[in-house]
């Protein structure tokens, strides 16, 4: 993907080399879309709410989801088991992401076995006391386990290299002075903080919103920014759906979208977009500002962006301090990759052939909601890494990634190894892949030279990581057990990979 304009000047100005030695990608699982114990359920409940999406029983398949679905008790533990598991998933990296994906698979395709259940199952199977004990257990259990799990939640600075804020085309006659200085301000938080917390920003002082308290007061009335836990499509991530006063939406999910359509030039088919897939923004914050009260909502960034390709996220900020409320700023902050990104170089595109071949050779029996659930977070993972390197190498580099990331690899390419062993279309597979892994990695290099800037160590660094990444990916069906670590990356140390990142076929 292309720079916003600044972005890669501003990552020169600053010094620092946002690289590490090579590492990998992703994994999943959970015991999905097995809704809550209700009299009813014949319907799927509201697919934003990630809870309940990831709890229905509307499309429980495995004989674990429908026993699961059999009684209130099992239904709230595992719903329970869930949640923590989505609120780890939202404060994890991407390497950590990929730990708690992989340990889940294991539980899950571990559990008919401990628990003794039959090979199906329908909505109309009850759980033997014994198997209903052992399921509340083993519920319980992991649900302990997930939320034992600790790592430090990123910063994530090195968005910035990516998102900008700058008014948009056509806006430039709202306040042109107060929105570049809104501007200005929204990009040192950026470069501070990773978002636009306004505790970041000169003068401000949060009331209410993504980055405060959810609720506070303006003018004797009360300010609530409505946020909830988006599903699978929007990363398990918090996001914003609106923002009322005295109870009363001021601003919903098409507010920004309006304003698009009433100043922006030529904005195409992003009005169709107003909000994003799940219906909410990446961020709402309501905050005193320069003498004003200010509402500013943004868009999702990186996969989850409404923006079309080559297009630009978006985010607006309103003045709350009259009644009604009336637009201030609109900023483009985020620009797609257009139609013709790095999944196009040629070498790279045949590669990902060849490893969506293999990863479609095997389906583990984890349920259909699960598998897409996996295959949405995983999408979005190998997506950021291919089109974000900057983002994913800063986050392998502070997290403490990768010495692990690098000993995963070795266990990827073992795994690889044993597979192409027991057939003969999996060894022509394996050597198709190492065939033409190098290809690959010469397109990512050329390709982040070109586009991102980049000197050559970082291109070389950012590539194997974004390889290994798509490697890793490919095996998780044949592999399910490889990056399963809840010690990750604490048990790393003391030991050394034992094959270099582009490794031959042994």
């Amino acid at each position: 993907m292309t720079f916003v304009k600044g972005s890669a000047s501003a990552a020169r100005r600053g010094g620092r080399a946002l690289m590490l030695p090579l590492c990998g990608v992703l994994a999943g699982c959970v015991i999905h879309h097995v809704r809550p114990y209700s009299p009813d359920t014949a319907s799927a409940p509201p697919t934003a709410d990630a809870a309940a999406a990831s709890t229905n029983c509307f499309e429980a398949s495995t004989a674990a989801e429908h026993l699961a679905c059999s009684s209130p008790d099992l239904a709230a533990r595992n719903r329970t088991m869930v949640e923590t598991w989505q609120a780890k998933l939202r404060q994890a990296d991407f390497a950590g992401r990929d730990v708690l994906l992989a340990v889940q698979r294991m539980f899950l395709l571990g559990l008919p076995q401990t628990c003794h259940l039959p090979d199906a199952g329908g909505p109309d199977i009850a759980p033997s006391a014994a198997q209903a004990d052992c399921l509340a257990g083993a519920f319980r259990n992991q649900t302990a386990a997930l939320a034992a799990w600790q790592r430090p939640a990123p910063r994530g600075e090195a968005i910035a290299q990516y998102v900008h804020f700058k008014i948009a085309g056509g806006a430039g006659g709202l306040n042109p002075d107060f929105c570049a200085a809104l501007a200005g301000d929204a990009n040192v938080a950026l470069g501070r903080a990773g978002s636009v917390d306004p505790a970041f920003m000169q003068g401000a002082a949060e009331i209410a919103g993504t980055h405060g308290p959810e609720r506070g007061t303006l003018a004797g009335q009360e300010v609530h920014v409505q946020l909830g836990v988006a599903n699978a499509f929007g990363g398990f991530a918090q996001r914003a759906r609106g923002v009322t006063i005295g109870g009363a939406a001021v601003l919903d999910s098409v507010s920004l979208g309006n304003l698009l359509q009433s100043v922006a030039e030529n904005q195409g088919g992003r009005f169709s977009a107003y909000a994003s897939q799940t219906g909410d923004y990446g961020s709402a914050d309501v905050f005193s500002y320069r003498g004003r009260t200010v509402a500013l909502l943004a868009d999702a960034w990186g996969y989850d962006a409404p923006a079309a390709p080559g297009g630009f996220a978006h985010a607006g900020a309103w003045d709350f301090g009259v009644r009604p409320v009336v637009p201030l700023c609109l900023f483009e902050t985020f620009q797609m990759p257009a139609e013709r990104d790095v999944s196009a170089q040629p070498a790279l595109a045949a590669w990902q052939a060849t490893l969506l071949r293999v990863r479609e050779s095997a389906a583990p029996d984890l349920g259909v909601g699960f598998l897409r659930d996996q295959g949405q977070i995983r999408a979005e993972i190998a997506w950021t890494v291919l089109h974000m390197p900057l983002v994913a190498t800063a986050q392998a580099r502070t997290g403490g990634w990768t010495l692990w990331l690098r000993l995963r690899h070795d266990k990827v390419l073992d795994a690889l190894f044993a597979w192409a062993g027991t057939d003969p279309a999996h060894k022509a597979l394996f050597n198709q892949i190492f065939a033409e892994l190098a290809p690959a990695a010469q397109d990512l290099v050329r390709f982040y030279q070109q586009t991102q800037a980049l000197s050559g160590p970082e291109a070389k660094e950012a590539a194997g990581l974004a390889v290994m990444e798509l490697l890793y990916g490919a095996t998780v069906n044949i592999a399910p057990d490889v990056g399963a670590d809840p010690r990750a990356p604490a048990d790393a140390a003391a030991r050394k990979p034992r094959y270099p990142i582009l490794a031959s076929p042994q």
